[in-house]
């Protein structure tokens, strides 16, 4: 177990790490756009699942970087390999066996839970036995300073596996209580959004700090002097979405502050590296392509987390909704559009039939396109979905869905403006690449 061991790993970890992303990130999206009601997260405890190992993968990614260049966090980093591995096999147990309700699970098979349950002990345990005989003989590698590349990366490990640890307690915490005394209880947003959410803001602040710090001994006062720049993006970007929304929400602005920031970060590192506006352009562009790829790898990931950062916070702070039930030639505004209702057909498909809704939007006088949301029921399994229609207004959407029809000829509709909503996908696109 030394450098060029994890540098083997490497590959392997991103593999698995960038297709843990896509699928969270289309999970996400499906969500979104089939069930009808907005929303893109939910705290469902299968989306945990994906999550854990998720924040283990991003924690054992960097562990290995410190275990490539410096030889040092061996056991760490195979614990973190062990835990990650784990966390989806706990996962798989969760969807599939039937011991949780939600839309995402895809089994009700206790039999089948008990052959994962065995699976689970013989990996699980299996693998952290070995650990506990063998890891006494790794030899522990170089040593560093607390401020330094490596102690950023620890400070990384420690904030993502903590809330790791925070998602596995909200997750496993009702199940165990239910089991043990019967009592149902429910952990949701509010408890994830007060002890996940700061711990993923504070990591979001240090982000920018890690690439900007020499390996074994950092300077972080001169790193925060690089930084300057980026800070002076954030507070801009402070005062403009202040002024923009007049104090609607007062932590969003903020929010969109640290994203700008954590961006800004991600360029400078880049532009500190190629000597941009420094040297000749002939020399920008060659010591842009002999970066090694890691160098870009950094910059984009953490650019595409705070585009994520900043969907999340447009969509959540300054999302507008209406539930309203209207008749045709009706019209309803949300966010300065106006949709006017055309009407209902009934339409056949493969193996359903729908309900189709017309509506024309205009925005003022002028007409920007046609939304045609459905409702599908399917009779083989007595089984009804809603089809939304989503229109991109720039990176947010206008989200329509149709709800209950009465006798009068008017329905229930659910009505969406989300602002910056799809820089959710955008980012995780880009940290995907």
């Amino acid at each position: 177990i030394d450098a060029a061991w994890a540098r083997w790993v490497r590959p392997w970890t991103l593999m698995a790490w960038m297709c843990l992303t896509l699928g969270i990130a289309g999970g996400s999206y499906w969500a979104y756009y089939t069930l009808g009601w907005g929303g893109f997260w939910f705290w469902d405890p299968v989306e945990n699942a994906s999550l854990m190992p998720w924040l283990a993968g991003t924690a054992l990614l960097h562990s290995a970087v410190v275990m490539e260049k410096r030889n040092a966090l061996k056991i760490w980093t195979i614990l973190l390999a062990i835990l990650t591995f784990s966390l989806s096999l706990i996962g798989t147990f969760l969807v599939r066996s039937g011991v949780l309700t939600s839309v995402h699970s895809f089994a009700n098979d206790p039999r089948r839970g008990v052959f994962i349950l065995a699976i689970l002990v013989l990996f699980i345990g299996g693998s952290l036995t070995l650990f506990a005989w063998r890891a006494s003989v790794l030899k522990q590698g170089g040593l560093f300073a607390p401020i330094s590349r490596e102690g950023a990366l620890v400070f990384n490990n420690l904030f993502l596996t903590t809330a790791c640890l925070t998602v596995l307690v909200g997750t496993l915490y009702p199940l165990a209580l239910e089991s043990l005394t019967g009592t149902k209880i429910t952990v949701g947003g509010p408890f994830f959004n007060l002890t996940f959410g700061p711990l993923f803001l504070a990591l979001m602040f240090a982000m920018p700090f890690g690439p900007l710090l020499a390996w074994k001994r950092g300077d972080l006062l001169g790193a925060a002097q690089r930084l300057m720049a980026a800070f002076g993006v954030g507070l801009v970007a402070v005062g403009v979405a202040f002024a923009i929304e007049g104090g609607t929400s007062v932590l969003a602005p903020f929010g969109v502050g640290l994203a700008f920031y954590v961006m800004a970060g991600a360029l400078l590192d880049l532009i500190e590296r190629t000597g941009l506006l420094r040297v000749p352009l002939k020399t920008v562009r060659a010591r842009a392509a002999g970066l090694p790829r890691s160098a870009w790898g950094t910059a984009v990931a953490h650019f595409g987390i705070a585009v994520s950062l900043l969907g999340i916070i447009g969509a959540a702070a300054w999302g507008t909704e209406r539930i309203v039930e209207i008749k045709p030639s009706q019209t309803v505004s949300l966010s300065g559009y106006d949709l006017r209702f055309e009407g209902l057909k009934q339409m056949p498909g493969p193996n359903y039939t729908q309900e189709v809704g017309t509506f024309t939007v205009r925005k003022g006088d002028v007409p920007i396109g046609v939304m045609h949301p459905s409702k599908r029921s399917f009779a083989s399994r007595d089984m009804t979905t809603n089809e939304a229609a989503l229109m991109a207004r720039g990176p947010g959407q206008l989200y329509l869905s149709l709800g209950d029809s009465k006798g009068d000829g008017s329905i229930a509709i659910r009505l969406y403006y989300k602002p910056m909503v799809l820089l959710i996908w955008i980012g995780g696109g880009g940290m995907m690449l």
